[in-house]
């Protein structure tokens, strides 16, 4: 295994020996399936910005934010309260329980005399939902008979050793219950 630690996050590069079929798997379960927490709901108390509050919201939700999961109902509530002029970043949201993975994305720019004042709220969810909760890029190679490269890239929500764990456990369970459905019809 291979790790580089990069400013956007940790790329790690695995040679795994299997099928292509189950590096397929194992990809799809890492973009698609691993939860993750983004912002979905965003309160605006006031926003006299050049930013429509709908635009502004999807930008916030796009903002990666640490931690992994311990149950699908999870919350985080940000808040952002910011006066002009100023670029806010999202370092500006405050948080008792979570921080974004990254401090120094611009959300939007304000003029003199313009405010922010929001309230979010970042909710677990899945990239089967949308991209926001995709916890990484996967791609993968075939460099001989079952065996395959994969390079995982983090965004710096997960550790990309977390990643991969999780994925496993993921796919072990899905495989452990089509097992046990077809056991169920077949011998029954």
């Amino acid at each position: 295994m291979q790790k580089e630690v990069k400013r956007t996050g940790e790329i790690i590069t695995i040679k795994v020996e299997a099928p292509l079929s189950f590096s397929s798997a194992l990809r799809r379960i890492m973009i698609s399936e691993l939860p993750t927490y983004a912002i979905e709901n965003v309160f605006f108390y006031e926003n006299t910005s050049s930013m429509y509050d709908e635009v502004l919201a999807h930008r916030l939700g796009m903002v990666p934010i640490k931690g992994k999961p311990v149950s699908s109902d999870e919350l985080i509530t940000f808040v952002v309260s910011k006066e002009g002029p100023c670029t806010v970043y999202s370092s500006d949201l405050k948080s008792e329980v979570g921080e974004p993975a990254f401090d120094n994305i611009p959300l939007v720019k304000l003029l003199d005399g313009q405010k922010l004042e929001a309230e979010c709220e970042a909710l677990v969810g899945t990239g089967k939902i949308h991209s926001k909760w995709q916890p990484c890029n996967v791609v993968y190679k075939q460099l001989e008979d079952n065996l395959v490269e994969f390079k995982i890239e983090s965004h710096k929500n997960m550790e990309a050793e977390d990643l991969i764990r999780s994925a496993l456990e993921i796919l072990k369970n899905k495989a452990e219950t089509c097992l046990i459905e077809l056991e169920s019809h077949v011998f029954n």
